[in-house]
């Protein structure tokens, strides 16, 4: 049983690359599009879409990043089921990761989601004075 657990982990791991990826394109996306809504001077009504946009890419990245985290809780639970028959390899995994499910993401995953926010966002509303 154990050996299923883990090759669910192992698969769940290759699928939260993928959602990594996602974030961080979702991220250039949003700096660039408000990049070029600062470059072009764009109306107010382009700078409130980008700032939707922005603010939509970090409840995206938020929800991916908190989901990725849930997963190594969920698979440290499971090995946790096994009691005593678990290898000290899925106790020590356990004993770090098993607990109760986020409702947010860990505080380096909070701070990438912020910051990229700000960075796309704050250019759009704050420019320097010429």
């Amino acid at each position: 049983m154990e050996t299923e657990i883990w090759t669910s982990f192992q698969a769940s791991r290759g699928a939260n690359a993928t959602l990594l990826l996602a974030v961080v394109v979702a991220i250039w996306v949003a700096a660039r599009f408000c990049s070029v809504m600062v470059e072009k001077e764009a109306p107010v009504s382009g700078k409130v879409i980008c700032s939707v946009f922005s603010l939509s890419v970090f409840a995206m990245n938020w929800t991916i990043l908190t989901n990725i985290a849930n997963q190594w809780i969920i698979h440290a639970n499971a090995l946790a089921s096994l009691g005593d028959e678990a290898s000290p390899i899925a106790k020590s995994f356990v004993a770090e990761y098993g607990g109760d499910l986020l409702t947010m993401p860990p505080p380096i995953a909070m701070a990438l989601t912020v910051s990229a926010f700000l960075i796309a966002f704050l250019p759009l509303w704050m420019q320097p004075k010429k």
